[in-house]
C-alpha cells in the first residue's frame, strides 16, 4: 500500500454537542424541511506514534472503500486529511504498525446521518457511545467568513456547545474527566 497517494481533504470543522431531546427535535425539524438524511455508521481506530496522527476507518454501513487509513492534522483551525484505501482492518493495522504507530483509541459512530439540502450547509449528526449526540459542519476554506453565522444558527438548534476541537480531542477530554472523577 502506498501511503503517499490518496485523497486529500481540507476544511474547518465545527463540532457541536446536543442533548438527546435536542438531537431528536433537530432530526424531526430536518425531516419536516425535506432535507436529505443519509444514514451511516463506522468505527475509527486511532493510532499514535507516527509523524502525524492516523486512524483506520471501518465502515459498518454500505460504503466504498470499506476500510481506509486516514492521516490527519490540524493547524490554525484547518483540518487536513489524507486518506488511502485499505483491503482490510487487519492489513491497515499491520501497515500502520510497520510505520511505528501504536493502537490508541476506538470511537464508534453508531446512529449517524449526513444531512443536506441544496443551498444549505451540510451537517453530520452522530451518536457516539461515551460522548452522546454530536454534530459537525465541515466548512470549506473559501467559506470561513460564514463560520460566525453558522455557529449562531447552531445556538437555535439546542446546541450545548460548539467547538473546533476534533472528535478525538472531545473523547480524550471525556475520558480524562471520568478518570479524575474516580481518583
Amino acid at each position: 500500500m502506498s501511503l503517499s497517494k490518496g485523497k486529500v481533504k481540507e476544511n474547518i470543522e465545527i463540532r457541536f454537542l446536543l442533548t438527546p431531546s435536542a438531537a431528536t427535535k433537530l432530526l424531526k425539524t430536518w425531516r419536516r424541511e425535506d432535507r436529505r438524511l443519509e444514514p451511516y455508521s463506522f468505527t475509527d481506530y486511532y493510532f499514535t506514534g507516527g509523524r502525524s496522527p492516523a486512524k483506520i476507518r471501518r465502515w459498518n454501513s454500505p460504503h466504498t472503500p470499506k476500510v481506509e487509513i486516514i492521516f490527519h492534522k490540524r493547524k490554525f483551525g484547518v483540518k487536513t486529511e489524507r486518506s488511502q484505501d485499505a483491503t482490510s482492518l487487519e492489513a491497515a493495522s499491520k501497515e500502520l504498525k510497520s510505520l511505528g504507530f501504536k493502537p490508541y483509541l476506538r470511537i464508534v459512530k453508531e446512529r449517524a446521518w449526513v444531512v443536506s439540502k441544496k443551498g444549505m450547509p451540510t451537517y453530520a449528526l452522530e451518536f457516539v457511545p461515551g460522548l452522546g449526540w454530536t454534530g459537525e459542519i465541515e466548512v470549506p476554506l473559501k467559506n470561513r467568513k460564514k463560520i460566525p453565522s453558522l455557529v449562531k444558527d447552531l445556538r437555535h438548534t439546542g446546541t450545548i456547545r460548539a467547538t473546533r476541537k476534533s472528535m478525538l480531542q472531545l473523547m480524550e477530554e471525556k475520558l480524562e474527566a471520568k478518570r479524575t472523577s474516580v481518583d
